[in-house]
């Protein structure tokens, strides 16, 4: 674990919340909110991410939104970044992809899995659906943030041109 990589995953992070917000908030702005029934964002982390479509769409639920997915990012970031060099694969974006799907796994499936395993009651929302569209926008989300940590690290590295002293 780099600090290096734990600082470029904070601002990856940090900076595919907010794009992830943003996409969120056009997509309700221009009435296609309903493509969140294929893509459901909020089911990803367990259900914790607030909603904004239709009549919701106020500016201040949009920057409430954008906050609160900038912060969740940045915590991501921050885990992805510290874990970066021990996810098994080789590029960024399929590490953020295998990072994004473990985390479906533990929040959007089993948490509400065991949630709902009490006497009488039923899976906290779980259908297939809602299986669905959480994997695909956890890949989604992954990608792009392995996209944006790649991009963050090639920012920040070291320049590679030799420095040059003449007299």
């Amino acid at each position: 674990m780099a600090a290096r990589d734990i600082t470029d995953g904070a601002i990856a992070g940090a900076v595919t919340g907010l794009i992830i917000g943003l996409l969120t908030i056009i997509l309700g702005a221009i009435g296609l909110a309903s493509i969140g029934q294929y893509i459901n964002i909020n089911n990803v982390l367990g259900g914790i991410l607030p909603g904004v479509s239709g009549a919701g769409l106020t500016i201040s639920a949009s920057m409430v939104l954008l906050i609160f997915l900038t912060i969740v990012g940045l915590i991501l970031g921050i885990v992805f970044g510290a874990l970066y060099e021990r996810i098994p694969t080789t590029s960024a974006i399929s590490k953020g992809v295998v990072f994004m799907v473990v985390l479906w796994v533990i929040f959007g499936l089993l948490i509400p899995l065991i949630l709902g395993m009490g006497a009488g009651a039923r899976a906290a929302g779980i259908t297939f659906a809602s299986i669905v569209t959480s994997f695909i926008a956890s890949i989604i989300w992954g990608a792009l943030l392995g996209a944006v940590f790649t991009w963050v690290a090639r920012r920040a590295a070291a320049p590679t041109r030799p420095v040059v002293r003449t007299p």
